[in-house]
């Protein structure tokens, strides 16, 4: 990579924690590097292209976190690292948890759309890995994951938004999450 797309990259990826994706303009993006918008374009084909760059980072992120998950010992165990993961990756990651899962996109070829996916993938893999070893209540591995997904995002959400702290994101609160699930013989909570 040269050191002008690296410096492009760089600065795009400033301007997007500081103030998220709508202040990632061609022309702040060359302010912050010292050079005129046009010079962009001999590096990037537009705004998008210099995004998705940005974003790639965040997904690599989310990736190695959730992979982590793989090394707990026990299918429930990879359920809860996984949950775990996805919190805690909202949590240091705001502006590219926000826009992996809030921003909307009808391109199904979009790297978001794509990055959802697997991560609901991943989710859903957890699950019927539990429901196969008698860990999870049997049921339909999608419908789970779905629940399990929609409330780690709304958790985030939450957090987010100023309403709940990350202490409300707790071992406990996961715990509750994952109990509500696990078959009666694996639940922690009575």
């Amino acid at each position: 990579m040269s050191d002008i797309k690296g410096r492009i990259i760089d600065a795009a990826r400033a301007l997007y924690r500081e103030r998220g994706a709508d202040a990632v303009t061609m022309r702040a993006v060359a302010e912050r590097v010292g050079v005129t918008a046009t010079a962009l374009y001999r590096h990037f084909a537009d705004k998008d292209a210099i995004l998705r760059e940005v974003m790639s980072e965040g997904s690599r992120l989310l990736g190695s976190h959730l992979f982590l998950a793989l090394e707990a010992p026990t299918a429930l165990d990879r359920l809860r690292a996984t949950a775990t993961a996805y919190l805690e990756f909202a949590v240091a990651q705001p502006q590219a948890y926000r826009t992996l899962f809030e921003a909307g996109s009808a391109d199904e070829a979009s790297p978001v759309l794509r990055q959802r996916d697997a991560v609901r993938r991943f989710l859903r893999d957890r699950v019927r890995e539990g429901i196969a070893a008698g860990a999870l209540t049997d049921g339909n591995a999608e419908e789970i994951a779905l629940t399990i997904w929609a409330t780690l995002h709304g958790l985030a959400s939450l957090h987010q938004a100023g309403i709940i702290p990350a202490e409300s994101m707790s071992e406990r609160a996961l715990t509750s999450l994952i109990d509500g699930v696990a078959s009666h013989e694996h639940r922690l909570i009575a």
